[in-house]
């Protein structure tokens, strides 16, 4: 039994008045006193109609169903053609009625009600979540216990994020962008930059976003900027919403939904945009790890394809509502919002590892728990710079061919060479004798510690090994050892 579309669209009119634009054979919509539009399909035997995010509560005669693309859904009812659009049939005027009551209600007044009733499940139960979080964590570290974000196995895998973010807003370079930048493709190749990060020298790559072109153009997240880059008129419209986001105080929900729409609800890619705008009120987001960890928190809420603004507005609700919890629990000062983000990231990672059997590191594998001091933390960044440039550059076409670099060592063959040979050098630069500084205690990159190999035709193997500034390494490149260091004691006004 079904609800007749006469009927239901008397309902609607007497609730919501005009429709939100003139009714087509296939569509009439309806905009409510929030600003939020549905839909009703005029052609089909069962009332079926479309709304935005969230999805309502469990209510009688509602049923969601699969997502429909209706090239109806345009001009103010636009919101609609976004993947993130729900779908429901509706099948009696009672359900019709409970929906709209639900549906009108102010989106604010709804977010607010949803995180209450979240945010009390988390105090009741978070003692008991952090309990099993650690007991996760001690069984991947052999043993180490969380302690706080800046060392141990939350450093090891999640403090590269704010560093990405640092040199990704480095390639925005957003304060040099104008009006009269948009259009011109500036503003999205500077974004495309910004997205498109690995580099090996700095031991960083953008995995918050699907942008490798490792399962076809059609899958990365942020192809339709590249396609905007040849379609002028996709590019002024992509150029002036991302100069709103950035550079022109737009409106951060509707700049957000448009972006949605554009992008067919890319999720990880807007919110890394919005992550790269302010690390103090954005996080990134990956809906499939952080559903599951939502379920294991008895969260009723889920972020996959729900790529809309209430539902990140909810989604950064609960991570700002878990920040006290967490610092009390681990006894920490204070947890930034992106400690919370990685605090459900890895409890995420680690449930999964469980389930596959996985959780328990296998004999001889690195220790990613260790609670490292500033020496300690540049020797593991050291190791795992090489390890990235020996996996990246064993002679693949990249617009050239990469001289072979191997590794004729195991990590931790590695990491002891490394400590030998700072000893050796009085932690000092090999090539200038600069003091070095390490991680968690300097004020200059450039002064931070970098394995080079003397030899760069060779491989990074014992007697091959120096350690020297980043900024040296930089320099010398590929150059002959001995020619640079020519160089630099011209520079010194030495003359062999």
């Amino acid at each position: 039994m079904s609800v007749p579309l006469a009927t239901a669209e008397q309902m609607l009119r007497a609730r919501f008045g005009a429709p939100a634009k003139t009714p087509t054979e296939y569509v009439i919509g309806f905009t409510t006193s929030q600003g939020r539009v549905l839909a009703l399909h005029r052609k089909l035997a069962k009332l079926c109609i479309w709304f935005q995010p969230p999805a309502p509560p469990d209510m009688g005669g509602i049923r969601l169903i699969a997502y429909a693309k209706n090239d109806n859904l345009n001009g103010p009812l636009s919101p609609l053609s976004s993947p993130s659009t729900l779908r429901a049939e509706v099948t009696s005027e009672g359900a019709l009625n409970r929906f709209i009551d639900w549906y009108a209600a102010s989106a604010a007044a709804s977010s607010q009600s949803y995180g209450a009733v979240n945010g009390s499940k988390l105090t009741a139960n978070f003692n008991a979540l952090f309990q099993r979080f650690q007991r996760l964590v001690t069984a991947r570290t052999k043993g180490h216990a969380f302690t706080n974000f800046k060392e141990g196995l939350a450093a090891t895998w999640e403090d590269y994020k704010p560093k990405l973010r640092d040199y990704a807003l480095m390639l925005l370079a957003s304060d040099s962008w104008s009006e009269g930048s948009i259009g011109s493709g500036t503003i999205l190749r500077n974004v495309i930059d910004a997205i498109e990060i690995q580099d090996s020298r700095r031991n960083l790559t953008n995995n918050l976003v699907f942008w490798q072109n490792r399962y076809g153009h059609a899958n990365r997240n942020h192809r339709v900027f590249i396609e905007a880059l040849t379609n002028p008129k996709l590019r002024n419209e992509v150029e002036r919403l991302l100069y709103a986001l950035y550079v022109g105080g737009g409106d951060e929900g509707e700049v957000f939904e448009q972006l949605s729409i554009i992008t067919s609800g890319k999720y990880p890619l807007l919110a890394y945009l919005y992550f790269l705008k302010d690390i103090d009120r954005f996080a990134p987001i990956q809906p499939t790890g952080f559903d599951r960890v939502f379920r294991e928190m008895g969260i009723d809420f889920s972020t996959l394809r729900q790529c809309g603004w209430d539902n990140y507005s909810a989604f950064l609700n609960l991570l700002q509502q878990m920040r006290p919890l967490i610092a009390q629990e681990a006894g920490l000062e204070s947890v930034r919002l992106i400690d919370s983000h990685s605090f459900c990231w890895i409890f995420s990672t680690l449930i999964e590892m469980e389930t596959e059997g996985d959780l328990m590191p296998a004999a001889g594998s690195k220790d990613d728990g260790r609670i490292l001091g500033a020496l300690e933390k540049s020797i593991v960044a050291m190791r795992m710079s090489v390890e990235n440039t020996v996996n990246n550059s064993n002679g693949q076409f990249v617009q050239r061919v990469l001289k072979n670099k191997e590794l004729r060592m195991t990590s931790q063959q590695l990491e002891a060479l490394i400590r030998e040979l700072l000893v050796q050098q009085d932690n000092r630069c090999a090539l200038t004798g600069i003091p070095l500084q390490f991680h968690g205690q300097h004020n200059d990159n450039n002064l931070l510690p970098s394995v080079d190999r003397i030899n760069s035709d060779g491989h990074y193997e014992v007697g091959n090994l120096q350690i020297v500034c980043q900024f040296i390494n930089f320099w010398k490149g590929a150059g002959d050892n001995e020619e640079f260091r020519r160089l630099l004691n011209l520079t010194r006004g030495i003359v062999a």
